[in-house]
């Protein structure tokens, strides 16, 4: 049989080799020339080559490989990059050769070779470039000469991560241990991402390009610490099925948006998701957010029972195997993954949900909803994006089915003072929410930002511009986007900083000092889906819109959605702009009011969703004459940045070229 094989470096090849089992071999893997390769295809010819096939049943189907060579497509992509990209650790094997003891006698040996063999078969098989560093290579060497050491070569299946990562020590203490550490840029990136995820997998702190150097780098330095098991792993055999209960609502349409009410989306999804397992029918709800899914993953097992899979990397391996080829054979199931999952090949797959209000985007720009929406297509499903305000281009669609659930929760917004962290009307109604729980938001990582009374004006970073960060002592700043850290001197003039507005730090301490820490008040930078709280007080979040940027509006008014999305009795806003229109639109829980507001600015100006912007940075500005493209530009320390707004129907060919010309960085946005 000819077959076209995808190789890890991008490229495909044509192979002629007998394939062992009785259906089409296109998404099984196979191992060739020492590395994991995957068939995309048959060929009209092909060279013999000598291909293993390790599983018994494809990796993934027909229908993924076409969806993600669609989505490679869009965004300038080569396939079979993106597939990599994609492809789960664990089924990631290589060839790696290995000595071990031969079964020669031993006799007659010097003391230093007895020594090197009891090593070897203490640990029954170690790697050459090992043994050779701990005994030297002349040993080691001889050894081989003789015959007592004989070299193996075995297929190396890299284990699923089991242990997550979180940030173990302050934010100011981790930014001061990484002073003389090595690349302590990316470093900085890491301990940020960690700050806002909480804590991650090992598996996605590499989709998101931290090595594994910088990782053991932070572990060393007492920044970062291991912990094992995020998600519970329940007996099957305790839970149930919850009791049939009729249907509420109209099935999902073939394109369907869920907004507004965490709860009441929840609630939603369950009853769809009982009605689809009823008919044998299996779907896949994604989640690219670690803590919301430990939180849906025991919400859902409650109600779903053993119809519930679970495809993530906080699983154990073997577990994440087994579900991984079960999708394949079983109908009626509830896939739950994250991007892990995105290749895995269920069975019979009628829904697919994305779950979440993040964009879901690799590195390079691709929007992991586009892939799951061209799967859909192929396998004929539905598709539905459930959040508590999608993209704005979604909101209003009329060809999509929406259902919206209004939050209950009552807006009170209170004017703040620029001096002022707790107004006298918040802190009454937190001390007087003993028995509540509450949720405490502020929109700013550390203390405050560096502001020079002298020049008038808040410092910035000089290497990318954001808004720089005072430390609580006030004696260095720091950047919250890059890592940039120096001393709390401006840079203009030279005088001392001072704090101006405030962070999550200040707001802990000063709640801290006013009426105590308890465990009834969580603090958070943003909202996050998954518990919902009694209270959300909302601090500060006006520095939302002092960022010049196109979409400043559509991000405030979601962070406050989405803060009253999960809030059961009130959200408290603090704001010194009590008078801001958004908050009108918040108040009266018109979110399609400011939706037709806000698109019909953005179609007078000619901004996304009606046009695309690409940002990108480059050593050498590239010649975009000839592209129909709209470009500005601006210097990022020693890059240059140009921001391309391009239609929407030149998007994918402009993507492609930018892409060619191997950008220090390109986003889509």
């Amino acid at each position: 049989m000819n077959l076209r094989v995808a190789l890890p470096s991008g490229r495909t090849i044509k192979v002629k080799a007998n394939f062992p089992y009785k259906d089409s071999p296109i998404g099984y893997r196979v191992l060739f020339s020492g590395k994991t390769a995957i068939v995309v295809g048959l060929a009209d010819r092909g060279q013999e080559a000598s291909l293993e096939f390790p599983d018994t049943r494809p990796f993934t189907t027909e229908k993924h490989i076409k969806a993600l060579i669609d989505t490679a497509n869009y965004y300038g992509l080569i396939p079979w990059h993106l597939l990599y990209k994609l492809l789960p650790s664990v089924f990631d094997w290589k060839l790696e050769e290995y000595l071990s003891l031969s079964e020669k006698p031993i006799a007659f040996l010097d003391k230093r070779s007895l020594e090197i063999l009891s090593w070897v078969k203490a640990r029954g098989k170690v790697k050459e470039e090992n043994i050779k560093k701990r005994f030297g290579n002349e040993p080691v060497k001889y050894l081989l000469e003789l015959g007592f050491l004989t070299k193996k070569r075995e297929w190396k299946s890299p284990k699923l991560v089991e242990k997550f990562y979180r940030l173990c020590v302050p934010l100011e203490e981790a930014l001061q241990r990484l002073k003389r550490l090595k690349n302590k840029e990316e470093a900085s990136k890491l301990v940020y991402f960690l700050l806002e995820r909480r804590y991650a997998s090992l598996e996605e702190l590499k989709e998101q390009g931290f090595s594994s150097t910088q990782i053991r780098a932070l572990l060393k330095k007492g920044i970062i610490s291991q912990a094992e098991e995020v998600i519970p792993y329940t007996n099957p055999n305790l839970a149930k099925l919850r009791q049939e209960k009729k249907p509420l609502f109209r099935p999902l349409g073939s394109k369907s948006v869920l907004m507004g009410s965490w709860q009441g989306i929840k609630e939603r999804l369950f009853e769809e998701f009982m009605s689809y397992i009823d008919r044998g029918e299996s779907l896949f709800v994604f989640c690219d957010q670690g803590e919301l899914l430990r939180i849906l993953y025991e919400e859902m097992y409650a109600v779903f029972g053993d119809r519930l899979v679970l495809l993530s990397s906080f699983q154990r391996e073997k577990d994440f195997v087994k579900n991984w080829f079960r999708v394949y054979e079983e109908k009626g199931l509830v896939v739950l993954g994250s991007r892990i999952a995105l290749l895995s090949p269920i069975k019979d797959l009628r829904l697919v949900v994305v779950l979440g209000d993040r964009a879901s985007r690799l590195q390079d720009g691709t929007d992991l909803r586009h892939f799951l929406f061209e799967l859909s297509r192929y396998y004929g499903a539905n598709f539905c994006i459930a959040s508590p305000l999608p993209p704005l281009s979604l909101c209003l669609r009329e060809s999509w089915h929406r259902e919206v659930f209004i939050p209950s929760a009552e807006v009170v917004v209170i004017k703040r003072k620029p001096e002022e962290v707790l107004t006298d009307t918040a802190l009454k109604l937190l001390k007087e929410s003993t028995k509540e729980e509450s949720l405490i938001l502020v929109n700013k990582v550390g203390y405050a930002y560096a502001y020079c009374k002298a020049c008038g004006y808040i410092v910035e970073c000089p290497r990318c511009g954001s808004f720089l960060t005072l430390s609580k002592d006030k004696s260095t700043v720091f950047c919250t986007s890059c890592g940039y850290k120096g001393l709390a001197s401006c840079p203009e003039c030279g005088r001392e900083l001072q704090e101006l507005g405030f962070g999550i730090d200040k707001a802990v301490e000063e709640v801290e000092k006013l009426i105590g820490l308890r465990e009834n008040i969580t603090f958070q930078t943003k909202p996050e889906l998954g518990k919902t709280y009694d209270n959300v007080f909302v601090l500060h979040a006006d520095n939302i819109l002092s960022v010049p940027w196109y979409d400043s509006a559509e991000e405030y008014f979601s962070y406050m959605w989405k803060a009253l999305s999960i809030s059961r009795k009130r959200l408290i806003v603090q704001t010194v702009l009590d008078h801001n229109p958004l908050l009108e639109f918040l108040k009266a829980k018109d979110w399609e009011g400011f939706c037709k507001e806000e698109l019909e600015r953005r179609k007078e100006e000619n901004l996304p969703p009606y046009t695309r912007l690409i940002r990108l940075e480059v050593r050498k500005e590239p010649d975009l004459s000839g592209l129909p493209v709209e470009v500005s530009k601006r210097r990022v320390g020693d890059l240059k940045e140009l921001l391309i707004k391009v239609d929407t129907k030149n998007f994918a060919s402009v993507l492609k070229f930018l892409r060619s010309i191997r950008p220090v960085r390109l986003e889509v946005l």
